[in-house]
C-alpha cells in the first residue's frame, strides 16, 4: 500500500479495498481540473438559469398552470443551485462540512419535493374525481326536489321534466362516448359511497395543501438535519474529519438519500398502477413520473456500482456528478419541455383552429363536451366545466319556463347554446325579466357548490366577481344573469386551458 502514500494511486493496490475506505482514498488523491470543472459550470448556468426565469414568467400559462408550478419552481431552483455550486466546490476543495450542510441538503430537498409532487398528483386526481362524482349526483338528486317544493305552476314542473329528459338523453350520449375512459369508470353512482362529502372534501384538501408538505417534505428534511448534526459531531476530528477538503459527499452522508430512493422505488408500484390503469393521469404528468422513477432507479444502481469500483478510479472520483443526470433530465421534462410547447403553440398557426365562440358553441355537443370533461378531470380543473354546464342548464331552464308561460310566441327560440350566454347582443330577452322566486333554490345551489369560496367545486374566478354576487344575494337582488360574469371568466379558462390539449 506504499503507493497510497504518494500522490498517485496504483489500481492494483485497490482490489481488496471496498466501500467508504475506497471512496476516501479516491477523494484524497483527486485534484480537480479547471478545464473540466469550469466548462461544466458554464453549461449548467446556461441550461438552468434562463429556463427557470422563463418558467416563472410563464407560470400562469395553461400549459404550466395546472402542473403544480410552485413545486416545480422550488425543485428547479434547488437542483440548479446544486448543479452550479458542485463544480466550484470541487475545484476549490471546500471542507466536507460545507458539502454535508449545503450540497447534500440541496440534492435531498430537490428529490423529496419532486417526489411529493407526484404523491400530491395522486390526491389531486382523487379530489378531481370526487368533485365530478359529487356534483353529478347532487345535480341528479336536487333539481326536481327544489322545483317541486317551490311555488311555481304546473307549467314550471312540466318544463323542468322536459329539460331533465333532454339532459338525460345528452348524458346517455356522453356516457357512450366515455364508457371506456377513466371518467366513466370513476363516475359510477353505485361506487360513490361517501358518508359525509364535506368532511371527505376537507380531508382531501388538507392532505393536498398541508399534510403532504409536512409529512413528505418538512419531516424528512428535519430528519436529514438531525442526521447531519450527528455526523458532524461524530466526525468533527479524526481520519475522516469534517474539516478536511472534500470533492464529493462525505462518506457517512449517503444513508438518508438511500432511504429516500428506496421509498420512491417502493411506492412506484402503487403510483404507476394509478397513473396508467386506475386514475389514468394526464399524459404529460404520467410521462414525467415514469421518467422520474426510471432515472432514480438507474442513478441509484449506477452509484452502487461506482462505489464498488466497478468502473475504475476516474469514474469513482467523479461520482458526485451521477445524480446530476437526474437534475438535468427532470429539469428538462418539468421546465424546458413545457416552455418548448408554449413556444411552438405561440408560433404555429393551426389549420381549422376554433375561435372561442366556436369552442363554446361545440360544448352543446355531448361528444365534444365529454372530451372536454375528460381533459379537465385529468388536469385538475373539472369544476370549471361542471359550473359552465350547470350555468347553461340553469339558463335554459329559465328560458323553457318562459317559453311555456307565454302565449304570444315571442320567446319561442329556447335552445340556448353555450356561447349565446356570453354575448350580450344575442342573449335571450327573457333573461332580463324580473326574477321569479321559483328559481331561487337553483341559484343558491349553484352558488354554494361552485362560487362560494369554500364550496366543494369552487371555481377560480376573481374575488371581485364573487363579492358582487354575494352582495346581490345578501340584498335579495337576484337576477337571471347574476352569474354571467363568472361564466365569462370560466369560458376564458376553458378555452385557454382545455382547447390546446384537445385532439379534434
Amino acid at each position: 500500500m506504499s503507493a497510497l502514500q504518494n500522490d498517485t494511486i496504483d489500481e492494483t493496490d485497490l482490489i481488496s479495498i471496498r466501500g467508504n475506505k475506497l471512496m476516501s482514498i479516491a477523494d484524497m488523491h483527486f485534484n480537480a481540473k479547471a478545464y473540466i470543472e469550469f466548462p461544466i459550470l458554464a453549461l449548467y448556468i446556461i441550461y438552468f438559469v434562463p429556463t427557470i426565469f422563463l418558467y416563472i414568467k410563464n407560470c400562469e400559462h395553461p400549459v404550466i398552470k395546472y402542473r403544480q408550478p410552485k413545486n416545480v419552481i422550488s425543485a428547479s431552483i434547488l437542483c440548479s443551485l446544486n448543479s452550479i455550486i458542485t463544480p466550484i466546490f470541487r475545484y476549490i476543495k471546500v471542507p466536507c462540512l460545507l458539502n454535508t450542510w449545503f450540497i447534500n441538503p440541496l440534492i435531498f430537498s430537490f428529490v423529496i419535493i419532486t417526489f411529493s409532487r407526484y404523491i400530491r398528483t395522486y390526491y389531486m386526481q382523487k379530489l378531481s374525481i370526487f368533485k365530478l362524482r359529487f356534483t353529478e349526483k347532487k345535480k341528479g338528486k336536487g333539481k326536481g326536489n327544489d322545483f317541486n317544493k317551490s311555488s311555481g305552476s304546473v307549467r314550471l314542473k312540466e318544463s323542468f321534466a322536459k329539460d331533465m329528459t333532454n339532459e338525460t338523453e345528452s348524458s346517455h350520449k356522453s356516457s357512450l362516448h366515455t364508457k371506456n375512459s377513466s371518467i366513466s369508470n370513476d363516475l359510477s353512482e353505485n361506487s360513490f359511497v361517501i358518508g359525509d362529502p364535506i368532511i371527505y372534501f376537507k380531508k382531501l384538501n388538507s392532505i393536498i395543501n398541508k399534510k403532504i408538505t409536512i409529512i413528505l417534505v418538512i419531516i424528512p428534511c428535519l430528519l436529514l438535519l438531525i442526521h447531519s448534526i450527528v455526523i458532524t459531531i461524530l466526525y468533527w476530528n479524526g481520519e475522516e474529519s469534517m474539516k478536511k477538503p472534500c470533492v464529493n459527499d462525505h462518506d457517512q452522508v449517503g444513508a438518508p438519500k438511500m432511504l429516500l430512493n428506496i421509498a420512491i422505488l417502493t411506492s412506484a408500484v402503487f403510483l404507476l398502477y394509478q397513473a396508467y390503469y386506475k386514475q389514468k393521469w394526464d399524459k404529460d404528468i404520467k410521462t414525467e413520473y415514469t421518467i422520474f422513477v426510471i432515472l432514480d432507479a438507474f442513478c441509484t444502481l449506477f452509484m452502487q456500482a461506482i462505489i464498488r469500483n466497478a468502473f475504475g478510479m476516474t469514474v469513482l472520483q467523479y461520482r458526485g456528478y451521477t445524480f446530476h443526470l437526474f437534475n438535468i433530465v427532470i429539469h428538462g421534462i418539468c421546465v424546458i419541455e413545457p416552455l418548448c410547447k408554449i413556444f411552438i403553440y405561440n408560433h404555429t398557426e393551426k389549420e381549422g383552429k376554433l375561435t372561442q365562440e366556436e369552442f363554446l358553441n361545440r360544448l352543446s355537443n355531448a361528444t365534444f363536451k365529454a372530451q372536454v370533461k375528460d381533459i379537465a378531470n385529468h388536469t385538475f380543473c373539472i369544476e370549471n366545466i361542471l359550473f359552465y354546464e350547470a350555468y347553461c342548464n340553469l339558463m335554459n331552464m329559465v328560458i323553457v319556463f318562459y317559453n311555456r308561460k307565454t302565449t304570444s310566441g315571442i320567446y319561442e327560440s329556447g335552445n340556448f347554446t353555450c356561447s349565446d350566454i356570453l354575448h350580450k347582443n344575442v342573449i335571450n330577452p327573457v333573461l332580463y325579466k324580473p326574477f321569479e322566486l321559483n328559481f331561487k333554490p337553483q341559484f343558491e345551489q349553484v352558488y354554494n357548490l361552485y362560487i362560494k369560496e369554500d364550496g366543494i367545486a369552487a371555481i377560480n374566478i376573481k374575488s371581485s366577481t364573487i363579492r358582487n354576487i354575494e352582495e346581490q344575494m345578501a340584498n335579495e337582488n337576484y337576477t337571471y344573469l347574476m352569474f354571467n360574469q363568472a361564466a365569462e371568466e370560466i369560458s376564458d379558462l376553458l378555452y385557454n386551458n382545455i382547447y390546446p390539449k384537445m385532439k379534434l
